[in-house]
């Protein structure tokens, strides 16, 4: 069991970290609330990854069938989803940082970021891919099962951790100018990515399928 919980540690950091839409949604918010929203921006993530973790231990061929037929779909929700918070994410830039650490809407934080990963159909063929690497498999018993989502878990909680912690202790020096030009940049960068993933989802998907 203290194996498999290893590897779901080493899935968890290589493979279940997005550096992009979430990472930089942690970022904003850790900036703008503290290190609180910060962390639990990316606990949503955290959750969908154990998702994504019971899908691919549980049923690989019946899972990775599903999103394989149904990805440009879920990919162009995902990504008007993540565009979406891109655009709230700009119109940050309009406003003052706030020098408290108020929590805000903690609610929607951990359902926003939860929403914008379990609708990444990547993520989940993704996982499939790491257990195929370290040779795990569906047949896996509960124990083992456990030992890997309790790794996976405690991998993606240590990154948004310390992620949301190293940008807490900065949070202070960041002027009011130089909230606004990362919410642009944060903002933009999660537009790009849901516009990415629209395109992917809508041209690129459904071209493959039709080869």
């Amino acid at each position: 069991m203290f194996g498999m919980f290893l590897k779901g540690i080493l899935t968890g950091l290589v493979f279940g970290v997005p550096a992009g839409a979430i990472g930089a949604l942690t970022i904003q918010r850790t900036i703008r609330h503290g290190f609180v929203p910060g962390l639990v921006t990316g606990l949503g993530s955290s959750l969908a990854d154990l998702i994504y973790g019971f899908a691919g231990i549980s049923g690989i061929t019946v899972i990775s069938g599903f999103i394989t037929s149904y990805s440009h779909y879920i990919q162009i929700a995902g990504g008007i989803f993540i565009a979406i918070l891109g655009i709230l994410v700009f119109k940050k830039g309009q406003e003052e940082v706030t020098g408290n650490s108020s929590n805000g809407n903690i609610v929607f934080y951990f359902l926003s970021s939860f929403c914008a990963a379990i609708m990444n159909p990547a993520s989940v063929l993704s996982f499939i891919a790491a257990f195929t690497m370290l040779g795990i498999n569906g047949s896996v018993n509960f124990a083992e099962g456990a030992g890997l989502l309790s790794g996976i878990l405690s991998g993606t909680l240590c990154w948004w951790a310390a992620l949301a912690g190293i940008v807490s202790l900065y949070r202070d020096r960041v002027t009011g100018r130089i909230y606004k030009v990362l919410n642009v940049m944060l903002g933009s960068l999660m537009l790009v990515f849901g516009v990415v993933m629209v395109i992917k989802g809508a041209v690129i998907v459904p071209a493959k399928a039709l080869k």
